[in-house]
């Protein structure tokens, strides 16, 4: 998709930016964010490094085994960009 290209593009030279969006997708192997700019980006399970987390389908969340803590369709949250491959127009994220 043309869109996704460009936005790709655009978000290449952004790694290690921050930026706030909203949390627009959850999945078993992470969560989608959709930037304020309108990027969509990913974060990946494997980079929740600070606790184990079990996946919720029903609930569309994410809950930190020892902590507690969620992350949820819906929630804001501050992200940094951590790889833009424009190729596969993907840009992956990581909490801030």
């Amino acid at each position: 998709d043309t869109d996704d290209l460009k936005k790709s593009e655009y978000m290449e030279d952004k790694v290690g930016k921050e930026f706030r969006g909203v949390i627009s997708g959850v999945t078993s192997f992470g969560f989608f964010v959709e930037l304020d700019n309108t990027v969509e980006g990913l974060v990946r399970m494997q980079d929740l490094t600070d606790d184990y987390y079990i996946y919720e389908e029903k609930n569309h969340r994410l809950i930190g085994e020892r902590t507690k803590k969620m992350y949820k369709l819906g929630d804001k949250i501050d992200v940094v960009v951590a790889n833009v491959n424009v190729a596969l127009r993907q840009v992956d994220l990581k909490p801030a």
